[in-house]
């Protein structure tokens, strides 16, 4: 392990058109004064041209032969020599040069933590699609750039987020038996050893979102039955009428859809009016999509060992 090192591992399947830009994007990256990171690509078996893309780049990277993104970001940290690991989604980019100035002077100002993550926000180029803009409120309204810097119960998703390397190992890393919510389960072990999560708003990475009705209200409909199994099977202090498992669950849609629709709707008020109003409607349907997996859905299987 080396200090002053930032190892970034890049979990690269079936993306190759958007992870061309980010290696561009990683490659321009100002290091703090002091410091140098590392670029570790990590490819699994994909369908499009990933692996040209990588082999384009010049960079090294390496193979995973397990499947999945956790699987993927393990077999990364394998050949990591930092001291402190940056895990970035190939489909997110991160925004401005000094990313890298920012996050490590927000790991060497807090000194002891578990996991440092930042704000998502939608590619410029889509902010007039409404699909797209209803797409991103929906799965991440909680991570936007107007929520204030702060320590935080609520869990920071894999797409950006950055944990020292000892705490990685001590905790065995990501478990590639979890199919969804890898990331929640990941820091519920780092916060049990006493180690806090920290929400950057300065950190700041871009999404492609799912820019097809189709697309997107899969995804919202994959993420309701994790939902309830994680946070509504977990949390008995949460105010449903009937609890999970209960034979009258159903009933609690129109509370779990108003519920998480104004939860949304604050958020993106927060940070445009103007694309809240035009993206209405979609991001109603895509919450009411989501509700319907909350109370219909079934998890996904486990990846593929």
């Amino acid at each position: 392990m080396t200090p002053n090192l930032v190892s970034i591992v890049i979990p690269a399947r079936d993306q190759g058109r958007t992870l061309r830009p980010l290696l561009d994007a990683l490659r321009r990256l100002r290091p703090p004064q002091g410091w140098a990171a590392e670029i570790i690509p990590v490819y699994t078996p994909s369908k499009d041209d990933t692996l040209q893309v990588l082999k384009d780049s010049g960079m090294r990277y390496v193979a995973c032969e397990g499947t999945g993104a956790s699987a993927a970001r393990n077999t990364g940290v394998k050949y990591a020599k930092g001291a402190l690991l940056y895990f970035i989604d190939s489909d997110a980019c991160p925004v401005g040069e000094d990313f890298l100035v920012i996050l490590v002077a927000a790991a060497l100002k807090l000194k002891r933590f578990g996991v440092i993550g930042g704000a998502i926000i939608l590619p410029p180029r889509h902010k007039w699609n409404p699909v797209a803009v209803a797409d991103h409120w929906v799965c991440w309204f909680n991570w936007h750039p107007k929520r204030p810097s702060q320590q935080t119960r609520l869990f920071q998703p894999s797409l950006s987020i950055a944990v020292p390397r000892v705490v990685y190992d001590a905790v065995g890393g990501l478990d590639p038996a979890v199919p969804v919510l890898e990331d929640y389960e990941l820091q519920q072990r780092i916060m049990r050893r006493g180690l806090p999560v920290f929400f950057i708003n300065k950190l700041v990475v871009t999404h492609e979102p799912r820019a097809s009705l189709v697309a997107s209200w899969r995804h919202s409909w994959r993420w309701g039955a994790p939902f309830r199994r994680v946070y509504l099977g977990s949390n008995p202090r949460y105010p449903l009428a009937f609890p999970v498992g209960h034979r009258l669950f159903a009933l609690n849609l129109p509370f779990l859809f108003w519920r998480r629709l104004r939860l949304v709707l604050r958020a993106a008020w927060a940070n445009s009016r103007l694309q809240t109003i035009y993206a209405l409607p979609f991001i109603a349907a895509g919450v009411f999509v989501w509700t319907l997996g909350v109370i219909w859905g079934r998890d996904p299987e486990p990846p593929r060992t």
